[in-house]
């Protein structure tokens, strides 16, 4: 039985295939030393990031077609206009299938801009034409306060007094106070640039031509959210007040044909739903300086886009590209163009998956073995030929001498 043992041992030992050598035949030199360490060193170096590789999830990205449908999409806005005050400016939001917002303020909040940045919150965000008082030149006030009072010294009306809308009511309808006339004026779509010609406005002492408070020195920031119909449209600021007539949109620029206006501006942030580790904003950081008063447009592609982490819930977003073109329009020059700036936007049919996973724990340790063995035959390599070549070298020499 010991003797099967034995023949059966020898016979392992014949396929082993890491003969050893005796001890007192091994031979340390200073090369090998050195290859030592830089292998070790090596090693450490690409296990370390091997693993770093390994605890990083690794993204799969897959595309499909959209089959959504009845979304909201909303585009999140943080846009800086340093030279023009906050009454000024509003945003308005049209689609392709009809639907316009006008002069929103649900979600937006906009801040008073000075020299040294962010002062206050004026609230949310409003638009508001006002009236210069004639005894103060640098004075405004609301338009909309005080113009249905009547003017000190007047005269009293009569209780039956039916004031003329001057064309834009209705046959018999009345319109006793300036509020009255401009508002119907703004129903028919007519712009309005000298309150003088109306009696009642007269009378109530709201007789100067219309003027927005453009203040120098003064900007503001424009932030929050607006929520669209998820189809192709686009969404502006812009100067000047805005109406519906007839399902046109239309801007009241009246007031603006004597006065410069700076759209100087810069977006801080722009995009189209949640953000998610990893995405970039085009159009983040973008600062233009005005040469001349126009039309700045933003023409984005929309690429709908799903997120999911390894420890986060599903994320629906979207992606976008961008390219930008500039038209010159001055309407105090007879431009027809409406200055401001317009971002718009279109919807690709594709949608990307975005889905992060962690790497295979058996390929993290195939590679470690690779690292370990690959560097330790190489370096086994390097010092056998740093051993063996100056003895080499040496017999050469000494069989030339011969």
């Amino acid at each position: 039985m010991m003797g099967i043992v034995g023949d059966m041992r020898k016979r392992v030992q014949m396929m082993d295939a890491f003969p050893k050598t005796m001890d007192d035949f091994k031979v340390q030199t200073a090369s090998g030393g050195v290859v030592s360490l830089v292998s070790l060193s090596v090693i450490v170096v690409l296990v370390i990031s091997e693993l770093l590789t390994f605890l990083t999830p690794e993204r799969r990205v897959e595309l499909s077609v959209d089959v959504s449908r009845g979304e909201k999409l909303r585009v999140y806005v943080d846009i800086d206009f340093p030279r023009v005050n906050c009454e000024v400016l509003g945003i308005d939001a049209l689609d392709a299938t009809g639907n316009v917002q006008l002069e929103i303020s649900n979600n937006l909040r906009k801040h008073k801009l000075l020299d040294r940045g962010v002062i206050r919150s004026d609230g949310m965000a409003t638009r508001k034409v006002a009236v210069a008082d004639p005894a103060d030149p640098n004075a405004f006030t609301s338009a909309d306060s005080g113009a249905g009072q009547q003017q000190r010294g007047a005269p009293p009306l009569p209780q039956d007094y039916c004031g003329t809308c001057y064309g834009a009511g209705k046959d018999g309808q009345c319109c006793n106070t300036c509020d009255d006339v401009v508002n119907q004026y703004r129903e028919k779509g007519w712009s309005i640039t000298d309150l003088s010609v109306f009696e009642q406005c007269v009378r109530g002492g709201n007789h100067t031509n219309l003027a927005v408070k453009l203040r120098p020195g003064e900007g503001c920031r424009i932030e929050g959210y607006i929520e669209v119909a998820k189809v192709a449209g686009n969404f502006h600021i812009s100067p000047g007040h805005t109406f519906s007539f007839n399902g046109r949109h239309l801007h009241d620029m009246s007031a603006f044909l004597q006065r410069g206006i700076d759209l100087s501006h810069t977006i801080n942030h722009l995009s189209f739903g949640e953000s998610f580790p990893g995405a970039k904003n085009p159009l983040d950081g973008v600062s233009k300086q005005q040469d001349e008063l126009g039309m700045y447009e933003y023409f984005v592609k929309v690429v709908p886009t799903t997120f999911q982490g390894r420890f986060s819930s599903l994320i629906k977003t979207n992606q976008f590209s961008v390219t930008e073109f500039f038209r010159p329009s001055d309407p105090a020059k007879g431009g027809q163009l409406l200055p401001g700036v317009f971002i718009f936007y279109d919807l690709s049919p594709i949608t990307v998956q975005v889905e992060e996973r962690r790497r295979s724990f058996f390929h993290f340790i195939v590679q470690l073995c690779a690292i370990v063995g690959g560097v330790y035959t190489v370096s086994g390599m390097l010092d056998s030929s740093l051993y063996h070549l100056p003895k080499m070298m040496k017999k050469r020499n000494v069989g030339k001498l011969i």
